[in-house]
């Protein structure tokens, strides 16, 4: 999983669009040489990942891990936001239409899905799951990373919103998910 997480202030953010605009077309050309990274990945000889069925399992699946994760470091959980959601579906599926893998304009789409003053995204992309372990494998792939464990164990987000989409990743089965966070406002 490549390195792919973010949070801001939005005034900062916005004070600062023009080196945000930069970053992301850094974050898209790194991103794009690093797919390789296997921390989200499990071992050979696992099952590919089912579409429709771990789709709709996957947001309440990986909520819950996120919040075992985050009762065990003394964290509040975070709740599901229905809004944030679709914004990261939509994320992931327009990533697997697409074919890229990148943040894009994230901080002001999670921003206007949120309604928050912090917000962050985490993304990933697992090509093999072993059924009913999707959750937690993407959830390590992000604790393996500082960038990803710096948004995933952040005590002041307290809403998420949960993406993913089936697509195919050099040419094999695989997932896209999306994470959005936010602040209480």
């Amino acid at each position: 999983m490549p390195p792919s997480s973010r949070t801001t202030d939005l005034r900062a953010l916005c004070s600062r669009a023009l080196i945000a605009a930069a970053l992301a077309a850094l974050t898209a050309w790194l991103a794009a040489g690093a797919t390789t990274a296997t921390a989200a990945q499990p071992g050979a000889g696992e099952r590919p990942v089912a579409s429709a069925a771990a789709k709709a399992r996957f947001g309440p699946a990986v909520l819950a891990e996120l919040n075992r994760v985050r009762a065990k470091r003394g964290l509040g959980p975070v709740v599901a936001d229905r809004r944030m959601s679709r914004t990261a579906a939509a994320h992931s599926r327009d990533m697997a239409r697409r074919g890229y893998f990148a943040h894009g304009a994230w901080g002001g789409r999670v921003a206007r899905a949120s309604g928050a003053r912090q917000v962050g995204e985490v993304i990933a992309w697992l090509a093999r799951s072993r059924p009913g372990r999707e959750a937690r494998a993407v959830v390590r792939g992000w604790l393996r990373s500082p960038s990803h464990r710096h948004i995933v164990l952040d005590g002041r987000f307290k809403r998420v919103g949960v993406g993913r989409a089936p697509s195919r990743v050099r040419g094999v089965k695989a997932a896209i998910y999306t994470v959005d966070w936010a602040s209480a406002r």
